[in-house]
């Protein structure tokens, strides 16, 4: 998996803060669902966590009319992802995706989160690759007979079954996103 929208979907996302790399690591939130009465506590937490206040841009999502998607480019101290990550699935109802950039020799991390899968964490690469590491893919190798238990489990190593549930989401996001562009120039 290679986290190749990111760039695209860089460019639509609300200006509060910039991605450039200010602090000592940067990324990008992107909340696919959440319920209405929990925005400004989303927004407070985030926002306690980063040290600063933010106020999201949040719209209705298509695809769960009764929710509200929105995106956050963010600046701060290395590992904050897993902070935010950590606090956020505590909300259950919730559909995110966190990515924090690999930056000055370490690697990014990617947090993608649904009600139904619970939590995936992975490390990703200066080139936006899910990593795996030798003992991992040993040990899917090691514990499992059957060709399709060896390919089911390298599937959820590199978070297939989470990019699966996210990509209407991310889908219906950047649809939108563009539709917002044409109607603004």
């Amino acid at each position: 998996m290679r986290l190749a929208y990111l760039g695209a979907a860089m460019t639509n996302a609300p200006r509060m803060l910039t991605s450039e790399g200010v602090g000592a690591s940067h990324g990008t939130i992107t909340i696919y669902s959440a319920p209405k009465p929990v925005l400004r506590h989303i927004e407070w937490t985030i926002g306690n966590l980063l040290g600063i206040p933010i106020s999201l841009n949040w719209k209705v999502h298509r695809l769960s009319p009764s929710t509200m998607w929105s995106e956050l480019h963010w600046n701060g101290t290395y590992g904050i992802a897993s902070q935010i990550a950590s606090e956020l699935k505590g909300w259950h109802y919730l559909k995110f995706e966190i990515y924090e950039s690999a930056k000055n020799g370490s690697d990014g991390s990617l947090y993608m989160y649904t009600p139904e899968l619970g939590m995936f964490f992975s490390h990703v690469g200066p080139h936006g690759d899910v990593m795996i590491n030798e003992n991992q893919i040993q040990t899917i190798i090691r514990e499992n007979v059957s060709e399709v238990d060896v390919i089911e489990k390298l599937e959820r190593a590199i978070g297939k079954p989470w990019d699966d549930a996210l990509e209407p989401f991310r889908r219906s996001h950047n649809e939108l996103a563009e539709e917002s562009v044409r109607l603004s120039v």
